[in-house]
């Protein structure tokens, strides 16, 4: 549990004054909470002291508040501040640490711009379009890039082992539509197995994507704008010792291997970079996102997996890890991501004043 000492709440207002006032919102209502409060109180414990102050805000349904020693502070969801000890605390950007719902959705976001607030990640469009598995492989295909077959239902359709078994070839995952980490996803071998694993997808989402399986090497590649200018990270291979990168690997350090820069061909790696800076733009997306493929040796091919738009960012995560590839810290990656969103936000200002 992350506590403000209790001295703060005796200072002046005007300490709240001398510093950015940072909300890192953290936790949502997902598979992912855990991670998420992992991610956040990383960020809480990282960010740079002598420019911003820090408040944990942990989101749960509708309970959203923050910590100090013990005592809960409510916000207020009018416009997004707390009062403590009388005193108010407006927020001037919030630092997204939420995976899943709400943050990463579009939720959240959308709830950040009508209160014309500064925030870290995607758009709200962007963010609903690409947690929406089937629709960003839709949209990315679209484009010219490779994604594996798939399928997608809804709760409540009929006949859906069948339809599987007769347009897709064995190994599938069965996947939640929403969600990240791997959470509720399974490899399947056999069509005896559907019916437990499409279970078990649908009790994370309503919707839910069989994808076939392709069989190569996971690579993963990261990608930050700051004030239009992007940097690419350092390609990742990721070596799972279970049948594939599922939630316990991906938390587990005894059980994957990620190997930073990846150890493959020039070519490749260019492929890699250039299709991630490609898709950055091409969606619109913002702040840092992580995009996953799959390196087919047999076909010869990149295939697109997904992209992460609000990626892990503990200490055992793959984008800080990338990013102290190449020298950027912790504390620098989340200064770089919060100056970039208030950047971002004073721009449009700009625009709608002159429109």
């Amino acid at each position: 549990m992350i506590s403000l000492p209790r001295k703060i709440l005796h200072l002046p207002s005007l300490i709240f004054k001398m510093k950015t006032n940072i909300a890192i919102v953290a936790g949502g209502d997902s598979g992912e909470y855990e991670i998420s409060m992992k991610s956040g109180r990383v960020v809480f414990e990282t960010i740079d002291r002598d420019k911003y102050e820090p408040f944990l805000v942990q989101v749960k349904g509708s309970n959203w508040f923050t910590e100090i020693d013990g005592e809960k502070f409510q916000v207020d969801k009018n416009d997004f501040s707390v009062k403590i000890q009388h005193q108010k605390i407006n927020f001037q950007c919030v630092f997204c640490a939420i995976h899943g719902s709400p943050g990463e959705n579009g939720k959240l976001p959308a709830y950040f711009e009508m209160l014309q607030m500064p925030y870290t990640s995607c758009d709200s469009a962007v963010s609903a379009l690409t947690f929406n598995k089937n629709l960003c492989n839709r949209v990315v295909a679209s484009w010219g890039i490779n994604v594996s077959p798939s399928m997608h239902f809804f709760k409540g359709n009929t006949n859906i082992e069948q339809q599987i078994i007769e347009n897709l070839q064995f190994p599938v995952f069965v996947k939640p539509n929403g969600s990240g980490s791997s959470v509720g996803m399974s490899k399947v071998n056999k069509a005896e197995e559907l019916p437990e694993t499409i279970l078990k997808a649908f009790d994370e989402d309503t919707e839910i994507l069989v994808e076939q399986f392709v069989k190569g090497c996971e690579l993963t590649c990261g990608v930050l704008e700051t004030k239009n200018r992007l940097t690419v990270f350092p390609v990742c291979e990721v070596k799972s010792k279970k049948e594939f990168f599922d939630y316990e690997a991906k938390y587990d350090p005894s059980l994957s291997t990620e190997i930073i820069p990846a150890e493959i061909p020039a070519n490749l790696e260019i492929t890699v970079k250039e299709t991630s800076a490609y898709l950055f733009k091409k969606l619109n997306c913002k702040g840092v996102v992580r995009f996953d493929y799959i390196f087919s040796e047999k076909d010869e091919k990149l295939f697109f997996l997904e992209v992460n738009t609000v990626p892990g960012l503990t200490h055992q995560s793959i984008v800080p890890k990338m990013a102290a590839e190449i020298g950027i810290s912790h504390k620098e990656l989340f200064s770089m991501m919060i100056e970039d969103a208030v950047w971002r936000k004073g721009r449009e200002k700009v625009v709608s004043h002159k429109s």
